[in-house]
This record gives structure tokens, sequence and C-alpha cells, in this order.
């Protein structure tokens, strides 16, 4: 599925309506003339009329379609909406819901519509689906990219371009797409959010699409976007996500803390004894961690296979009990994640911004890639913001705690070894703002498959 970027670069316009439909049929087919164009009327060859005003009826929609910025766009209507997944990033379990909301909107536009969803999912489907209807529905609508709205009002210095802008204002239905991806001058905030007010006080019809959750708004814009009075949402889930909502992979859906430690049933080996009580010790960190109003940050490491991602996971799930703000995910997702994003010109993405912001961070597997200087400098950038601002976080890497604490690029590399990892191993060993746990359990999955065998 082309993502909107795409999908804009194709839109040109021409100066004459009528030459946008140059490759369409000028006819429908006609029953009264078997498609001749002509008849015989009093032994005289006439136009049919009846195929003049079908051409007249579509030669007007074509004209509407071009005026609300669809032209380019008329692959998108709802009846090729598929609902079975074979196209695009959607889930299709929830894809015949959403098209029947979409369908009844477009029916009879009233109040706000929310699309929501990850890239590739089909909500500018939908949305330029529903604008199609409109206008067959003698019903007018005009679509426009937030980026287009951007130029509009930075362009606004004459009279005519504020007009314009003001005409969008008060235009009685707009679909606005790709909304919230990147951040804007105060100026152009300023704009944006008259316009929101404007059309949110009058409750006109607007349809919006973000790619972002309603929660990582603004208090202002979260509450236009959830008022359950005047907003209706459409929300297209991602067929390849493996992960809840808040990011804790459904394998860990019930990895959890024990509650009391366990007791020694026989005589174990120095190495057992160990292992024992680093599990205990990490146990009991965990605990402090859960039940701490302000807790420090915690490094978990140890081997593969050590347990380092269950107890990440059982911790996170700890604290979403208590109805906290989590976001749970590795950090190659994560830079896969950035380097889509910004390679299609669109900054570091809303989950790199999501990671940024959420109260509690989870980040498995640090260094667990191939890293660059790039890659880390980008996570030496996240761990610098959450932690000049305070902002809880547990990661965990097959990295020892030691080997970070001592780093030297020269004696013992690690990762790309650049000025930023550096920087982030003397963010992480800093016992003043981080508790490290360790793991020195052996392989954990290979022993259950022995005892399998």
């Amino acid at each position: 599925m082309e993502s909107l970027k795409e999908i804009l670069n194709k839109r040109k316009f021409s100066t004459n309506y009528y030459d946008e439909f140059s490759n369409q049929s000028d006819y429908v087919e006609c029953e009264i003339c078997d498609s001749a164009r002509w008849i015989i009327v009093n032994k005289q060859t006439v136009p049919c009329s009846s195929c003049q005003q079908n051409n007249t009826d579509e030669a007007e929609i074509n004209i509407k379609l071009m005026h609300a910025g669809l032209s380019q766009l008329l692959e998108y209507d709802l009846k090729k909406f598929q609902i079975d997944g074979r196209i695009g990033k959607a889930d299709p379990k929830n894809l015949r819901k959403n098209l029947r909301i979409a369908e009844d909107y477009s029916k009879n536009p009233m109040g706000w519509l929310l699309i929501s969803g990850e890239p590739g999912t089909g909500k500018t489907h939908l949305a330029v689906g529903i604008a199609i209807n409109c206008i067959k529905n003698e019903n007018t609508v005009i679509y426009k990219s937030i980026q287009e709205v951007i130029d509009i009002i930075t362009n606004s210095t004459s009279n005519s371009e504020e007009e314009n802008f003001n005409e969008i204002i008060d235009y009685p239905f707009i679909i606005i797409d790709d909304y919230g991806n990147q951040k804007y001058s105060e100026w152009i905030e300023e704009k944006i959010d008259h316009l929101f007010t404007y059309r949110y006080t009058r409750k006109l019809p607007t349809v919006v699409i973000i790619n972002k959750n309603v929660s990582d708004f603004d208090d202002r814009t979260k509450s236009r976007f959830s008022d359950p009075n005047l907003v209706q949402s459409i929300h297209l889930d991602s067929k390849d996500s493996t992960h809840q909502s808040n990011g804790i992979p459904k394998v860990f859906d019930n990895a959890k803390l024990r509650k009391q430690p366990r007791k020694q049933n026989k005589e174990l080996t120095r190495e057992e004894k160990i292992t024992f009580d680093s599990i205990e010790m990490a146990l009991l960190k965990s605990k402090e961690f859960v039940e701490s109003p302000n807790p420090t940050w915690l490094y978990i490491h140890g081997g593969t296979g050590s347990g380092k991602s269950y107890l990440t996971a059982a911790i996170a799930n700890e604290i979403y009990k208590k109805n906290k703000n989590i976001f749970y995910i590795s950090s190659s997702e994560l830079i896969d994640n950035v380097r889509d994003y910004v390679r299609s010109n669109q900054g570091k993405g809303y989950v790199y911004d999501l990671c940024k912001e959420v109260d509690f961070l989870f980040l498995d597997d640090l260094w667990g890639h191939n890293n660059t200087k790039w890659s880390d400098e980008i996570i030496y950038n996240l761990i610098a913001y959450r932690q000049d601002n305070l902002k809880y976080t547990v990661i965990n890497s097959s990295i020892f705690y030691e080997k970070i604490k001592s780093y030297n690029s020269k004696t013992e590399p690690l990762s790309s070894d650049s000025i930023f990892t550096e920087k982030i191993a003397s963010r992480l060993s800093n016992n003043n703002l981080v508790e490290q746990i360790s793991l020195v359990s052996t392989d954990i999955r290979k022993k259950r498959l022995a005892r399998k065998r």
C-alpha cells in the first residue's frame, strides 16, 4: 500500500477541469439508444437525451472531485476497500466493522470522525472513500493533507491566501490527513489550533487521520479527539503486530513476579547457589522498583536465555496493573521503526516520540543488533532525554554491567564504539541513577528443552 507522501506526489492538477478526465469514457452504457448515442425521432436522427444527461452528470461529479482534491485518488473508493486483509498491513479482524462506520458516516456526515493506525493500514483509503461517497451523494467536501494546510498557512501573506485559509476553516466538511506526525513552529501550531477550535465549537463535520495514539497529543487536542459527544473513532490495527497496545509481547502476557522467595529444597552446588541468590536478589530489586513511588532506573543484564526479557516484562505487567502509562519495545524494533520514518523524511516517528515521553519505558535487548554510530546516537538521545526529565526506565542487555562501567573502546570493544557508545555506557553506569540487576543463570530455554527430552 502506498504511503501518503507517494500518493500526494502523484497529484498533478490540470488548469482545465475536463482535461483531467480525457482518458475516461465520455458516456456510460445506454439502453435507450443501445449506446449508439443517437436515436431516430420523427424520421430525424437526433442526439440521445439520456446519454447527454448521463454525460453531464458524470462531468459535474468529476468537477466536484477535482475541486475536492480527489481526482488523482479515485482508486480509493470504499467499494474497493478490502476487508480480508490481503492488501496492506491492517489486521482483518475489525475491518468489516470499520468499513461500515466509514460508509455510515459518508451517508450523513455529522460530528467528527477520527481515523488512527500505523502506516499502511488503510487510513487514507477510508478517508478518501468517505469523501468520494459524499460527492456522489451531492454533499460538499474537501480533502487536504496537513502539509497542504500548512502550505496555505505559510503562504497566507496576501489577502487572497488568507481568504483560502479562512475558507478551509469554515468549509462545510473537511478531511485532514496525516496530522500530528511532525512538530511545527509555534505560529503554525496556533493556526492549526485555531482551525480545530473553530470547527470543534461549531461541530462542523471533520475527519482527521492520525498515525499515533490520541494519548500522545497535548491535553487540549486529546480532549477534543476523545469527546464522546462529538467524535467517533476508527482504529486500524496492524496484522504484523505481536504486541499488546502497551508493547508487551503476547508471549509475556502472563509474566509476573513471584510473591514469596523460593525455599531451597535440596543441597545446592556452589554454582546453583550463585544462580539461586541472583534470582532472589533480582526479584527483590524488581519489587522495590514496582512499589517505589519514585524508583531509580533498572539495568538488567545476563547471558542468553537467563530470563532478562521475562523479568523486564514481568515488571512491566506489574506497573501496568497500577494503571500507569507504559511502553515496552526492543531496541532493534525501535531502530528499524525510526529508520523507516527518517527515510521517508517524516522525522523519527511516533514510536520514538512515545518512547521519549511515556511515563515508564521498558527497552529490551540493548545492543542486541548490528549497531552503528547512527543507531547508538538514536539510543543515546533517548536515554539522555529520559534521564534528564526523570522518566522511569528499565533496560535489559546481554552486555554485563561491569563491562559498561569500565568501558574502554580500545581494550574492550562494544557496539559501534563511537562517542555515543561511550556516552550510553556513562549514563547507564551512574549508580546514583541506575540500579543494576545481574542474572547469572544458565540458559533457561535450553534447560526446558532438555527436560522435555
